[in-house]
């Protein structure tokens, strides 16, 4: 099943496959005599012999991989020739509890990464061999969060991303010689299905059926500030808030990591001063925290909250906390900015547009930028205004038609006059007098000549100046 191949200057190389009359892979030795061609001949035949009885090598086989330099050693991995050897033979509960206990710090990161340990496990099982773990694996794993597990695709890639990290220490570590999800499509974090625009209304309802001053500030501060809840919230202090200057100091606790976005300052919107200052006048001599009391209620925030919302009559909407910080940030981009409102809401425009924008009426905002409710508004107005004036000037009682009317006045010119105006002489020609109060009126409501509302006489022409 393996045969030498002289090539070139005296280059050799092996060629084999793992079954009869299969596909052949390589072996590239370089320039070496025809004798030590033979010896790495004899040592390949004996690993494929061993493959194909699936039974372990001998101890001079074993030795022989030992000693074999790293470079040809991936050589011999990257054809199937020896899988794991070299690496650390480490099953995936070792690893990730090696993982786990060097992971620094925040408990929602470990949260995040342990439902990507759960899924694991429960795919592999805790006792598989992490060099064992192919892309085929892994791919599999990908199908079976879909179809098994039915996650929505956002969280599949989430999981993805997060397996990719952990198996990239793997590789460092060298208990995996490859990253076996390096190359797999995790596919987009963004789910738009689960964003909601939540109007101020709704949240001033929210805010009424609160337990407690602390829980409206809580509320107030998600969507009128854009804080993240509970991890700046919670983190807010009195001393951070310049009620002078009208500042928040917002520390947070998720970015602290990163350059620059450890704090960040916000405006004391409006929206959120009266409830703070509400709290501020009840607070304890000495407190510190702005959220003092409910400090402890963190790990069912989202329980309490869901109650809040159907206490105020709602439904509660999905990804609670974030569509409340995403929905400012899109009010805020109508007034301001996107590089201003970013540095307040403490995220990137990439991050803002992927995650946080919304619309918040697309048929109105579509209509506004045609013109068209600018010119629907106009005309409403125009026939109101019509109509008032209409009011004004049309008398309530008609002159009777004579014969002598109906044959010199054509129908479209036939209009009713009040009894004090019946003696007005009316012609085609004749312009009628309006008085100053009437001439007013009809110019504020429609702006149009006078003239047009001039009574016609089929008379001779009526000196205004008589009446």
């Amino acid at each position: 099943m393996a045969t030498i191949v002289t090539y070139g200057d005296g280059l050799r190389r092996i060629e084999f496959s793992f079954i009869a009359n299969g596909p052949r892979k390589i072996i590239r030795l370089g320039r070496i005599s025809k004798k030590q061609a033979e010896g790495w001949l004899a040592k390949i035949e004996a690993i494929l012999a061993d493959r194909q009885q699936r039974r372990p090598h001998d101890p001079e086989v074993s030795n022989w991989l030992a000693q074999v330099g790293e470079g040809m050693l991936k050589r011999f991995r990257a054809v199937g020739l020896a899988e794991g050897v070299g690496l650390a033979d480490v099953t995936l509960r070792a690893f990730l509890d090696d993982y786990f206990a060097r992971m620094p710090g925040k408990q929602s990161t470990r949260t995040f990464y342990g439902h990507t340990r759960r899924n694991l496990t429960d795919f592999f099982t805790e006792s598989r061999m992490m060099r064992t773990i192919t892309e085929k694996d892994a791919d599999a794993w990908r199908r079976w969060l879909v179809d098994d597990e039915k996650l929505a695709p956002a969280t599949v890639a989430r999981r993805v991303k997060a397996a990719r990290t952990l198996f990239t220490k793997a590789k460092k570590w060298k208990v995996a010689e490859e990253n076996p999800f390096a190359e797999l499509k995790a596919g987009s974090q963004v789910n738009d299905t689960r964003k909601r625009f939540i109007p101020a209304a709704d949240i001033d309802k929210v805010i009424d059926q609160c337990p407690d001053l602390e829980w409206r500030v809580i509320v107030a501060l998600s969507r009128y500030g854009g804080l993240r809840t509970p991890s700046e919230t919670f983190a807010l202090r009195w001393e951070d808030i310049n009620w002078e200057d009208g500042k928040i100091l917002i520390h947070s606790p998720k970015m602290e990591h990163r350059e620059n976005f450890a704090t960040r300052i916000i405006p004391l919107f409006e929206e959120i001063e009266p409830h703070l200052l509400s709290l501020f006048n009840e607070a304890e001599e000495g407190s510190e925290y702005v959220i003092s009391r409910n400090r402890l209620i963190s790990k069912n925030l989202r329980t309490r909250f869901e109650k809040i919302i159907k206490r105020a009559g709602l439904v509660a909407w999905p990804k609670l906390f974030h569509n409340l910080r995403a929905s400012r940030e899109t009010e805020l981009m109508k007034d301001y900015d996107l590089k201003t409102v970013c540095q307040w809401i403490g995220n990137s425009p990439e991050i803002a547009a992927r995650h946080y924008a919304m619309s918040q009426d697309l048929d109105a905002d579509f209509q506004r930028a045609t013109g068209r409710t600018n010119k629907a508004q106009q005309k409403a107005q125009q026939t109101a205004a019509g109509r008032a004036c209409h009011d004004v000037t049309s008398p309530s009682v008609d002159v009777p038609e004579t014969t002598e009317n109906k044959a010199k006045v054509a129908n479209s010119q036939r209009m009713s006059i009040s009894d004090n105006e019946a003696g007005w002489a009316m012609r085609d020609s004749n312009i009628g007098p309006i008085s100053r109060e009437k001439r007013c009126v009809c110019e504020r409501a429609v702006h149009i000549p006078v003239q047009l509302f001039s009574c016609v006489s089929n008379s001779a022409i009526f000196d205004g100046n008589s009446r």
